[in-house]
């Protein structure tokens, strides 16, 4: 189309209005060409073929919009509330109480953006407040250096075990069971790349003390270039809930073979049991979700790491840093990214961390949960919690074909074993009655759950908990 303006004329194309442009089955073959395939299908050659479409996907529609909000709608109703089905699930993530001054303070524009704050130009009271939750993180866990933060426990682990790897350039990690089958997972995905082999220990409820020193022993027997033991993991509590004896045993012999050790707590436990550094654990690592985030249909989480305060290990740090810095005679202090690793900023290829988008949102929350909490709040929270753990324990353990807890001691989660009834039927006749009866445990080929309990129970909560299992065991 030619149009004329003073004497000035121009050509505009016309081009029909598309809301999505894509490639054009020629580009397509261009672009299989260049990388070697034949077919798009090539891109997707590792996932096995029992789980790939074999026909597409049968989607309603299309709706104007008032019939898809009719039909979300529709959809959404289908899900269950806490009120509705009360959860006993732990293991790392669990409901927990959201105070409303909480949730009035990070709906405020300056906390809660449309983008997480990660960048290195994030504003000054951003910065503070991630400079306070790492100060207080510290200070719980008696711990020096905090990063703010990793994706979830199950990535922090990853990063702790590629940690001591370089730190000690060596290649082995010894993972002490019981621990979570998830961060398992996500530990093989972090290392499986590195080259780095995962050494583990079975046990059930305590850890297996004779094992352990059995294997570091023999690894520092032999010769000097085949101690290859660059780290110990383990978890305390166990992923049982037991409260370890064996944790200073454990430690002193990792260090003795100097093997660093990383150890992975429930944060909230601090609060009544030592903090890791007086077992003189070298890296701690934990959920912060638990800190008064919401769980959130599984996310976002809130990966906590921290360590002792050493250069060489701080460099090797994943995350970031944000420090404290104050002109002399002077009441103003400013705050900055004093470490950043990550490869998009200054480190690139030589980066220790690919962490992107962090969890500061997360990290802004558990701050101010622990700033409204207290010390004395978070004492008070923790031993709430273990007195709830043992009232449960002891009602279920009243009833016929339940035995709970199956080891002891513990803190906010312990073993219940379920006789003559399988996972399916228990937790199918448990929902029914709504609540949900813990996480599905391995052990002994029999019918045990890992209960937890939450600052959410009250103790109508847990009566009608054991009434329902009473009533399912004793059908």
């Amino acid at each position: 189309m030619q149009s004329d303006t003073g004497g000035m004329k121009s050509t505009i194309t016309e081009r029909p209005y598309q809301s999505y442009l894509g490639i054009s089955p020629e580009e397509e073959q261009q672009m299989l060409k260049e990388l070697g395939l034949t077919s798009t299908m090539d891109l997707f050659s590792d996932v096995p073929s029992h789980l790939l479409l074999k026909e597409p996907i049968q989607i309603p529609g299309p709706f104007t919009e008032s019939e898809l909000d009719r039909l979300f709608r529709k959809i959404a109703k289908k899900n269950k509330t806490f009120e509705e089905v009360v959860p006993f699930l732990g293991g790392g993530v669990r409901p927990v109480y959201i105070p409303a001054f909480l949730e009035e303070l990070m709906r405020r524009g300056e906390i809660y953006t449309a983008y997480t704050s990660y960048q290195p130009e994030v504003a000054q009271g951003m910065l503070q407040m991630v400079y306070e939750y790492e100060s207080m993180i510290a200070e719980l866990t008696g711990m020096e250096v905090v990063s703010a933060s990793l994706y979830d426990w199950g990535t922090a682990l990853g990063e702790s075990a590629r940690m001591m790897c370089r730190i000690t350039r060596k290649s082995t990690v010894v993972v002490v069971h019981p621990i979570s089958p998830r961060r398992l997972d996500v530990l093989h995905a972090y290392t499986e790349p590195a080259g780095i082999k995962i050494e583990e220990i079975h046990a059930q409820g305590d850890y297996d003390i004779d094992a352990i020193r059995q294997l570091i022993t023999e690894y520092g027997a032999k010769d000097k270039s085949d101690q290859d033991i660059a780290g110990i993991y383990f978890e305390a509590p166990t992923y049982h809930g037991v409260l370890s004896s064996h944790v200073d045993e454990i430690v002193s012999l990792a260090h003795e073979h100097g093997i660093l050790v990383t150890v992975g707590v429930d944060l909230i436990s601090l609060g009544i049991l030592r903090p890791p550094s007086e077992y003189n654990a070298d890296f701690v690592i934990g959920e912060g979700q638990i800190l008064g985030n919401a769980i959130s249909a599984g996310g976002p989480l809130l990966g906590v790491l921290a360590t002792k305060f050493n250069r060489k290990w701080i460099q090797n740090f994943p995350g970031r840093l944000v420090g404290k810095t104050t002109e002399l005679n002077s009441d103003n202090p400013g705050y900055c990214i004093t470490l950043s690793t990550r490869e998009q900023h200054i480190r690139r290829q030589k980066a220790t961390s690919n962490i992107c988008t962090n969890q500061t949102l997360m990290a802004v929350n558990a701050g101010i949960y622990l700033a409204g909490l207290g010390s004395r709040g978070i004492q008070e929270l923790a031993q709430g919690l273990m007195d709830r753990a043992y009232y449960l324990a002891n009602k279920l353990n009243e009833i016929k074909g339940v035995t709970a807890p199956m080891y002891s001691p513990f803190f906010a989660e312990f073993v219940a074993k379920f006789d003559n009834i399988t996972h399916n039927e228990l937790e199918q006749l448990c929902i029914e009655k709504g609540v949900v009866p813990g996480i599905p445990l391995d052990i002994d080929d029999g019918c045990a759950r890992l209960i937890s309990v939450s600052d959410i129970h009250q103790r109508a909560d847990l009566d009608h908990f054991v009434n329902v299992i009473d009533e399912v065991m004793n059908k």
